[in-house]
Parts: C-alpha cells; structure tokens; sequence
C-alpha cells in the first residue's frame, strides 16, 4: 500500500513539473509593500502585461519586499528579474551593485505645500508652524536648519488630518504624485488655503543636501484654483533589472509602458512618466541598452 502511495506522489510531483513546463515562465518584480506606490505601480503593469498576451509570453509575478536595497540584491542574484526603488536608494547604492541597469525613471513624486500665508510663496522667515508628512522628513530636515525656530508637527497614513476644525498649521507638507484628489479637497473645502511654491533659497539648499531631489515646475491649472506654474521639487522612482536582461523584451516592455498615454483612461502613474526624465539622468545611472535604444541616447 505504502509502494502505491509513493507512486502516487511521484506521479502528481511530476505532474506539476510539467505544468510549471508547459505553463508560461515568470519574471518577479519586487516592490515596496501592498499601498505604495512602488505596489500599485508594478499592479497595473502586471495587468497591461497579462492583456498583452500575444505580445509578451510570460507572467509579471508581484513580489513585496520592505529593504531597496534587499531588492537590488535579489536582483544580482539572479532571484528575480524587475524591482523598483527610491531615488535615494538609486543615487546611493547603485553603483555598488555592477550587474544592475535602470529600465526607466517612473512617475514623479512632489513635494506639496500647503498654506494659509500670505503671497504664493512658502516663507522661511515669516513660517511659524509646518505640519510634515513623515514621508518628506528631508523637507523638515532642511528648513529646521534654515529655520530652527519653526514649530514642527507630524502626521501620517493612519494620522490624515481633517481638518473639520479649521487649517491647524500655516503650513503642510507632504509628497506624493500628481493629480491627488486629497488636495483637490482641501482646495475646495476650505477658504484661504492655496498651493505655495518654494523660494529659491529653499530648493537650493534641499537639492545640496539631497541630490536626489530635482527643482520642477507643477504646471499651472494641475490643481483646483492654481492658475500659474509653481516651483516645487520632485524625485522619481527607478525601474532597474539586470544588465542580460533580453533586449527585446525589455523593449516590448517599455513601449507599453509609455504608449499607456495614449489609452482611453490611463492609469494616473503611467499617464505621468515622462520619457525626457531618463534622458536627464542618461549620465548619473547605468541605463540599459534596450533603454538607450528606446529613448535614444548614447
């Protein structure tokens, strides 16, 4: 009875062996965890990639893993085929890892401010309270060094303020991509609150410290009641593989990912990458050679 049993586990073992065969291979691409944008972004390429089945014979696999820099060493071992990082992590571990090529920057991410001051500028000297998302911890970094005076506040994903009672603090700051509805809201909802640009002093010194940050404009009419461009800082994050990743599919991949524009309703973070961003970054990050071809730089 017992030889029967093992037989039979044999048999489905070797079954699933071929299933896994016959079945279509897997490309992992490691992300940060469920929520962030890093996730959703690699979600919906996933789901483009499965629709393109004709196009691409394999799977997009989604895998969560907290460390980028974990990430990049799961990469050059072999381990998995895509990940995406920070900015931070980019410009200061990539070099440490050879075998790794950027694919692509992805969509930008903003540094928001929010006031109820006077002018359309955020003011170092005249700001007396600042409330910070923790994802712009650089931002409070920097200004409590040009301004050790300011009050700082902080909040958070589980922390977002209503603001029912009124706009607590002169200032908020938080990062995230564009459009957000979020602020959208609070720009309808609540008289005497606008978008601010950072004066010229501010981004100097946050790009000197961070260099990861790049000075960028919100164009104007991005958001309710912004009528002229605003000075802001951004940073992207960073589609990286392997440097044998095969050419052509690394081609095919990227065509989809920037041909999404022109769908009929794309996704938010995909309609706001940027070709021109890689090629201002052709001589900071080791490129990959299907990306020098696709964005046509040396």
């Amino acid at each position: 009875m017992k030889k029967v049993i093992t037989k039979i586990f044999l048999m489905l073992w070797v079954c699933s062996l071929s299933w896994t065969s016959w079945g279509k291979s897997q490309h992992i691409i490691l992300t940060a965890s469920q929520g962030t944008g890093s996730y959703i972004f690699a979600n919906e390429l996933s789901r483009l990639w499965a629709s393109s089945a004709g196009i691409i014979k394999s799977q997009l696999v989604i895998r969560t893993e907290i460390s980028a820099e974990n990430r990049l060493t799961q990469l050059t071992n072999n381990r998995v085929s895509l990940a995406i990082i920070d900015a931070k992590t980019a410009h200061e571990k990539l070099k440490k890892f050879t075998g790794v090529r950027v694919l692509s920057l992805l969509w930008n991410n903003w540094l928001y401010i929010l006031g109820t001051v006077p002018g359309s500028y955020l003011s170092l000297d005249s700001t007396q309270t600042l409330l910070v998302h923790d994802n712009s911890l650089h931002f409070a970094q920097v200004w409590k060094k040009l301004s050790p005076r300011t009050e700082i506040s902080w909040f958070n994903g589980s922390s977002i303020p209503d603001f029912m009672g009124g706009f607590s603090e002169e200032v908020m700051a938080f990062t995230g991509p564009a459009p957000l509805d979020e602020i959208n809201n609070w720009l309808e909802h609540f008289a005497g609150i606008r978008l601010l640009s950072l004066e010229q002093r501010l981004i100097q010194s946050l790009k000197l410290e961070y260099p990861w940050l790049r000075h960028k404009k919100i164009s104007a009419n991005t958001f309710s009641y912004q009528t002229e461009a605003l000075s802001a800082v951004a940073w992207n994050p960073v589609l990286v593989t392997s440097a044998d990743f095969p050419d052509k599919l690394a081609v095919t991949l990227l065509n989809l990912m920037f041909s999404q524009k022109e769908a009929l309703n794309p996704h938010f973070l995909f309609n706001n990458l940027v070709r021109k961003d890689n090629i201002t970054f052709r001589r900071i990050y080791p490129f990959h050679s299907a990306a020098k071809t696709v964005f046509l730089f040396k």
